[in-house]
């Protein structure tokens, strides 16, 4: 899998034609938004060449719907409203901030994200908790994960969502999502994710993890528990 740099739009394109094929409408292009950041306008583009399909969790507000809140302009939320991202229309780079919404909500608190950085790598995490196949793990260690050959680790800033300090790693033809388990001291949880099983079976050798194995495009909107 080819290394994505923060704000680079044309790796970004290379990797959803690798991940999800052929754009459905490659020259899709929206209404004029001038009150809506730019890097913004031009990844509301790129998401509906695939037809809306690379968020399959959590969304983006439609750019009409975009709204000041306490300061800020929510402009992305986890599917079920219990977690949201906010740009600083006042910075000229559009700082990300991130809160649990609330009847009293709390301040919003600096990602460590500019605008550009953060689209990428949310459309990233939404590859992983959409593909195809997945593999599953929690309460395990995870040493061996960032010395898995071909194995890099993405240059973002660990996310406070799903769970603290969730970091996103990819190999040759697979993503990683990585984050401490719910008892820190018990390990790490991860989801292994590809577009096809047999990208994953390499990971079937790895000794003392019991994996879950998903095939299929999940649907995570229900009240089901989450595999992460």
């Amino acid at each position: 899998m080819d290394s994505l740099t923060p704000t680079d739009n044309q790796g970004l394109l290379r990797f959803l034609q690798r991940w999800y094929g052929p754009p459905r409408t490659p020259k899709a292009r929206l209404e004029e938004s001038p009150e809506a950041p730019r890097e913004l306008v031009e990844w509301h583009e790129i998401s509906a060449q695939w037809g809306g399909t690379i968020t399959s969790h959590n969304y983006a507000i439609p750019l009409p719907e975009l709204a000041a809140e306490d300061g800020k302009v929510p402009f992305w939320v986890e599917n079920q409203g219990t977690w949201v991202w906010a740009f600083d229309p006042n910075d000229d780079d559009h700082s990300v901030y991130e809160r649990e919404p609330s009847d009293e909500p709390a301040p919003w608190k600096r990602t460590g994200e500019r605008l550009s950085e953060f689209l990428i790598h949310a459309t990233v995490l939404e590859a992983i908790l959409g593909a195809p196949a997945t593999k599953v793990a929690q309460e395990t260690q995870a040493d061996w994960l960032w010395s898995q050959e071909g194995s890099r680790e993405f240059p973002f800033p660990a996310w406070n969502w799903p769970a603290r300090d969730s970091r996103i790693l990819s190999g040759e033809n697979w993503l990683a999502l990585v984050h401490p388990s719910d008892t820190p001291e018990a390990g790490h949880d991860i989801t292994l994710a590809a577009t096809a099983p047999g990208d994953l079976s390499w990971a079937e050798d790895v000794p003392g993890i019991k994996w879950r194995s998903y095939s299929g495009v999940q649907d995570y909107t229900t009240d089901e528990p989450l595999p992460w």
